[in-house]
């Protein structure tokens, strides 16, 4: 997956946001629509495929920490792979998500694996506030930290 895949995602997270739930009953009209604004098939299957794997997280997810004061906070080891997409900039930023509590290690965990899925090499910031965006919103008992990070003037539109 490209960069291109990431801008559909982006379309339709900003299409839904304001939705609580996205129930998508009939993926062919949303392709329909992602067609006509000039997506192509290739990429809106990635992206549909990138979704299914977010809804997959949602669903194997447990609820949040909670109480962030109370949160175990961890070091976390880099592999190779993840290195080749999440440069030091990246990996910091997720430290500092994770030191204000906006991530906990499940959510910085559903993050990582995200952003691999999307195959794009040595992600950039912006990138990884979008796949952040994406993932809290999406993981069940993480609205306040969404809310809090979608606060926080991080120039994410």
């Amino acid at each position: 997956m490209k960069n291109d895949v990431l801008d559909v995602l982006m379309y339709i997270f900003e299409r839904f946001q304001d939705q609580e739930y996205v129930v998508i009953e009939e993926a062919s009209k949303l392709a329909d629509e992602l067609t006509e604004v000039g997506f192509s098939d290739v990429e809106i299957d990635s992206a549909l495929q990138w979704i299914d794997g977010l809804v997959e997280l949602r669903e194997n997810s447990g609820p949040a920490a909670g109480d962030e004061s109370k949160a175990v906070f961890t070091n976390r080891l880099y592999t190779d792979a993840e290195c080749d997409v999440l440069n030091l900039a990246a990996r910091g930023y997720l430290y500092h998500l994770e030191s204000l509590g906006v991530l906990d290690s499940e959510s910085r965990e559903a993050v990582i694996e995200r952003l691999l899925a999307l195959e794009i090499h040595d992600v950039d910031l912006e990138q990884l506030k979008w796949v952040t965006m994406m993932v809290l919103f999406n993981l069940p008992g993480r609205e306040s930290a969404c809310a809090w990070f979608e606060n926080l003037d991080y120039h994410i539109h």
